[in-house]
């Protein structure tokens, strides 16, 4: 999958059962969200959300990604972080599971961190990612994104402290 047969438009409440169904548990969304929606998602959180987007546009957004046949094969947020607009921050990153593995969100990261770079015009952009999660590092190092480190506190889930490690990517000179 490339860049050029990914179409990315903003999220809507029409998406809203199909990215609910890529959520199977608890611990997928807390992955997910990092706990920005109470389990399980339900439509009043998820409209409260792009509520929360459409009202911080064009500083915030909840995109999706569409395929050449028009399905909604990923979602991902895009936010800026400073006054200045200097620095990008992506979340809320998640791929179809039936797509999972076939480079599919590599495209869509990609396509997003185009987005900040061409679009919003960040010069840099930074994603936050449990230290657990290593397909994910995977898909964000072939993106040119290189690890920072950790961040301060872990997220507590459960009877558990994830640690968060912070990815980044300046913008190509």
């Amino acid at each position: 999958m490339t860049l050029n047969t990914l179409t990315l438009l903003p999220l809507d409440l029409d998406s809203f059962e199909t990215l609910a169904s890529w959520i199977p548990d608890r611990r997928a969304q807390a992955i997910w969200s990092a706990n920005t929606f109470p389990f399980p998602l339900n439509q009043d959180d998820f409209q409260d959300h792009l509520t929360l987007c459409h009202s911080d546009a064009p500083h915030r957004e909840f995109m999706k990604a569409v395929d050449a046949d028009g399905r909604m094969v990923g979602v991902f947020s895009l936010k800026r972080i400073d006054s200045l607009g200097r620095t990008g921050h992506l979340s809320m990153i998640i791929i179809s599971p039936e797509i999972r593995g076939q480079g599919m969100g590599t495209a869509m990261v990609k396509a997003a961190i185009a987005r900040g770079f061409d679009v919003k015009k960040f010069r840099r952009i930074q994603l936050y990612v449990f230290d657990f999660n290593t397909s994910a590092k995977i898909c964000y190092e072939r993106c040119g994104l290189m690890s920072e480190g950790p961040t301060g506190e872990p997220l507590a889930y459960k009877n558990e402290a994830w640690c968060i490690e912070v990815m980044a990517k300046g913008r190509p000179q």
